[in-house]
């Protein structure tokens, strides 16, 4: 079906006669909706609870592996686990890695994290940043966001950054902390 020209005309004119004179609360903007303040209030204790949880590091440390394969007799291999957050949005930084008395001898790092919805959190990366032959330096970041469901989708009404570094070292040791 195609519509005539002649049809379309008088309709946008009334449109554009009629939209000026319509109260700005009957205005839709899609690129900015409404946030109620009960959505505002739940989304700012959310960020609270994520920046009030800054837990030091634990250590799974798995025996020593005497095989031979990877690792050589009297060495350990070990993972570190920096955990932040609430059951409403949560990350953990974790830091594998083998030592000796002396020396590192390898470490890799990943990152885990989940949310309920509104929240979420967005993993941006971990890498070494240090490579000492008696220690490593690993730094993960994160950017949370504590949303509320609008028509039109989630809106973020605070985020917030943090930064977690963990620090292995020879003989078996790690620590951890977070940061702002």
């Amino acid at each position: 079906m195609r519509i005539s020209p002649k049809l379309l005309i008088p309709v946008v004119v009334a449109a554009a006669t009629l939209a000026p004179s319509l109260p700005a609360s009957a205005a839709v903007d899609p690129s900015s909706p409404p946030v109620s303040s009960d959505g505002q209030q739940q989304a700012q204790e959310a960020v609270d609870a994520w920046k009030a949880n800054k837990p030091s590091s634990s250590v799974d440390a798995a025996p020593p592996k005497v095989d031979g394969s990877a690792t050589a007799a009297g060495s350990w291999t070990t993972r570190t686990s920096l955990y932040r957050g609430s059951w409403l949005m949560w990350a953990n930084e974790h830091v594998d890695f083998a030592s000796d008395n002396s020396r590192v001898l390898w470490s890799s790092g990943f990152q885990e994290s989940g949310a309920v919805f509104p929240n979420n959190v967005t993993q941006n990366g971990t890498s070494r940043v240090s490579n000492e032959g008696w220690k490593h330096v690993w730094r993960g970041s994160y950017t949370v966001g504590a949303g509320a469901p609008t028509p039109w989708g989630n809106v973020n009404v605070y985020n917030a950054s943090s930064t977690a570094t963990t620090a292995v070292w020879a003989g078996n040791g790690s620590s951890g902390s977070w940061s702002d």
